[in-house]
């Protein structure tokens, strides 16, 4: 690897002798440390000092740079920083961006994947100092398997915990790695060892490399997880997870993903029973099925993100834990260091007008469906890396773009007198664009280098070349997020918002344009930087007609930039917006959207859901078909058992009418206390919800709320026509019971 594994700059890696400024480093195994390039400094406004430009802006400023030592000397309160003060990692990447590569981690990279399972015998989730774990399962890069199982006789978890952390101080790994392991399996082994009494800082040192303590932030954003561990990089897979393009409108569970790629993980049923209904060398198995899955996905993403730490020559525990937003951080910060133009605040402070909230009051993508129902031969027509593209015909950069006024809202984008008029509905607004035309944006530079980059392995057929393919277009594709994020310095929102509204224009656009020639039914679906079609459209015709679109309504752009691609299916549904069915050529099937991701929902609910979802898929509803979908006579009790979590605590739900108050009351009068995390497990009986633990026979079953639910999915499918309003009067039971008799 041609970076170090860690490596950390702060106040406390100050060398107290001589004051000097170290990076502490962890590679080949051991522990290095070397001065530091890079002294921390502010700057103060002084007319004697050197002329700095500020970014997205014509202003220049007068100032004078101090060095201060972090932790020690004081600094004033009018200081201006350039990347902030704590930002002292950040700094030394941006303003020495070939210093990593000089310390590389030559050792092969051992890996130890792990993941727990936890007993919850009360049916909340299982989190929290009570829950004992029953097994941890662990596979290394190496090949290594195994499974530590809990004192059965004793119920004890204290064996198996010390157990775990031998093993990873006697494997020594570089890389720990599981899927949600700094969102749950981390924590809750921690509050397991609180419970047992065990040490907690003996614990923690003792599972790392150089005998400290592990640094631990809560997750606030499983996308943004962090976490360091003495020597090893903590590496949550989950959070790669939800940044695969290709896993879109997928849920990012390990099962749900682990089938995506066309593994077969093995599946136990929690709706009905506890961890501990299953024997242990069941619940072995299934840990183990668990932690191979998870080694199948660290195998396809760890490549990609050795790749850009790499190509970004940051050590990899940085960007492992680093926002999404930080390989524009860097990127851009680089080019503008070079260039002498500060940042000395963030988007939201440059532009309140525009960051009313604290996430932004700005205008999104726009998606919208044409069609419902069933399409036979369909397609997609996508733009090729859609908003780096519309970045580079525009020549859009924080070292370019500048907002130089509003003018009132109307939804047209129009160029004149050297301005760009981009309306936003949620500003309210038509910001005023100025684009330097004179050079080309660094954001221009990096995304035109990325992609002459990937060009190669795009074209490759090794599992290397798709991984280093793949991990350029992430790196291309953070531009835009980073570039509209509040908090960034070294990106403008000017960029953000101008490359939202000429892509939606764009988008608009091209819709026009096809259903003017294919016919207005042409168009199914519209989303972001894609066109569902039912009709094979000519993908090059297209991008050379909005090619000429762009060059007329904006003729400083480069509009070779904009081209499209075209993917084809044989079939789809499409149900509501964000929510559909395609398969594919290869005959798999692919289902987008929440009606397809609830796990709430009863067997029955799903059942019918996936018998409707291959009939609409294969064009095969007929009446025949729906009176099986109304016929209930295969369904048992269990079949009609929901659940619903607690999210928030008791005091929290208010209304008396809502489902979640009336099953913690019913729970209340069982003995089961409520809290956040409690599940109930409930059906739709005659005299309303009622907990499982209630319902005796299936007689007590309201099949009317049922049959319901079936209508309610014909309609969802636009089948109005094949639904039927009544049940047959043989399936209501008209002798009912008060809810209290139930209880």
């Amino acid at each position: 690897m041609k970076v170090p594994l860690i490596g950390s700059i702060n106040k406390r890696t100050i060398n107290l002798k001589n004051n000097k400024l170290m990076v502490k480093m962890y590679r080949n195994g051991e522990t290095e440390a070397v001065e530091s390039p890079y002294s921390p400094y502010f700057y103060t406004e002084d007319e004697e000092g050197e002329t700095k430009k500020l970014i997205a802006s014509d202003e220049t400023i007068k100032l004078r740079k101090h060095e201060y030592t972090p932790g020690k000397d004081h600094i004033p309160t009018h200081a201006l920083f350039d990347g902030g003060r704590e930002a002292l990692l950040e700094r030394l990447c941006i303003e020495h961006p070939t210093f990593f590569a000089d310390y590389p981690n030559d050792n092969d990279v051992k890996c130890l994947v792990f993941d727990i399972e936890t007993h919850s015998p009360d049916g909340k989730f299982p989190f929290g100092e009570k829950y004992p774990i029953v097994a941890i399962g662990i596979v290394c890069s190496t090949g290594e398997r195994k499974v530590f199982l809990w004192d059965n006789e004793n119920e004890d978890d204290k064996k198996l915990l010390w157990d775990f952390a031998n093993f990873v101080q006697d494997y020594d790994p570089d890389i720990i790695t599981g899927w949600n392991l700094v969102g749950y399996d981390i924590p809750q082994i921690l509050h397991r060892v609180r419970y047992n009494h065990i040490n907690e800082t003996q614990y923690k040192k003792h599972l790392n490399r150089d005998g400290s303590s592990w640094g631990y932030e809560p997750p606030k954003d499983s996308r943004e997880l962090k976490m360091s561990a003495g020597g090893r990089v903590i590496l949550d897979l989950l959070r790669w997870a939800r940044l695969d393009y290709s896993l879109s409108g997928l849920p990012r569970g390990l099962k749900q993903v682990s089938q995506a790629f066309g593994l077969n993980p093995i599946e136990l049923d929690f709706a009905h029973k506890t961890l501990m209904d299953y024997s242990l060398e069941e619940i072995e198995d299934y840990v183990l099925s668990d932690v191979d899955c998870t080694l199948y996905m660290y195998n396809h993403y760890f490549p990609q993100i050795q790749y850009v730490a790499e190509t970004l020559s940051v050590p990899l525990a940085t960007y492992v834990n680093a926002p999404s937003s930080y390989i524009t951080k860097i990127l851009q910060g680089r080019s503008l260091f070079e260039q002498g133009i500060v940042a000395l605040n963030n988007n939201k402070a440059r532009h309140p007008e525009i960051f009313r909230f604290d996430k932004g009051n700005y205008q999104a993508a726009h998606i919208e469906l044409y069609r419902k129902g069933f399409e036979p031969r369909n397609y997609k027509v996508d733009f090729s890396s859609y908003y780096p593209s519309v970045a580079m015909a525009l020549n859009l950069g924080p070292d370019t773009t500048k907002i130089v006024g509003y003018d009132d809202y109307t939804p047209d984008i129009e160029f004149k007198d050297g301005i760009l008029y981009v309306p936003d509905n949620k500003v309210d607004k038509r910001l005023m664009i100025q684009i330097d035309q004179s050079k080309k944006s660094c954001l221009y530079e990096m995304c035109n280098l990325f992609k002459e980059m990937r060009k190669p392995y795009k074209a490759g057929k090794t599992k290397e070349d798709k991984s280093k393919s793949d991990a350029l277009k992430i790196m291309v594709n953070t531009f835009y997020g980073a570039n509209a994020n509040p908090y960034i310095s070294y990106g403008d929102m000017g960029v953000g918002l101008t490359i939202t509204a000429v892509a939606r224009w764009l988008l608009l656009s091209a819709v026009d344009i096809i259903r003017s020639r294919y016919g207005k039914d042409s168009v199914v679906y519209v989303h972001t930087d894609g066109i569902n079609t039912n009709v094979d459209v000519d993908e090059q015709w297209l991008s050379k007609r909005l090619q000429r679109l762009l060059k007329h309504h904006l003729p400083f752009t480069e509009s070779q930039h904009i081209s499209m691609d075209k993917d084809e299916f044989l079939e789809g549904v499409w149900i509501q917006v964000g929510n559909y069915i395609l398969r594919n050529l290869d005959g798999s099937v692919t289902k987008h959207g929440s009606t397809f991701k609830s796990k709430s929902r009863s067997i029955f609910y799903n059942k019918v859901l996936d018998r409707l979802s291959d009939a609409a898929l294969n064009n095969t509803v007929s009446p025949d078909f729906v009176d099986s979908l109304y016929d209930f006579s295969e369904y048992k009790l269990d079949d009609y058992i929901m659940r619903r979590s607690m999210n928030r605590g008791y005091d929290e739900y208010k209304s008396d009418t809502d489902l979640m108050v009336n099953l913690m009351n019913q729970g209340k009068i069982m003995g089961i206390i409520p809290s956040e995390g409690t599940t109930y497990f409930y059906a739709r009986c005659k005299e309303g919800f009622v907990l499982k633990e209630s319902i005796s026979t299936i007689d007590a079953i309201d099949m009317r709320y049922y049959w319901d639910v079936v209508s309610n999915l014909l309609m969802k499918f636009g089948l109005k026509e094949h639904v039927k309003r009544k049940p047959p009067i043989t399936m209501l039971d008209k002798k009912q019971k008060s809810l209290a008799e139930w209880i």
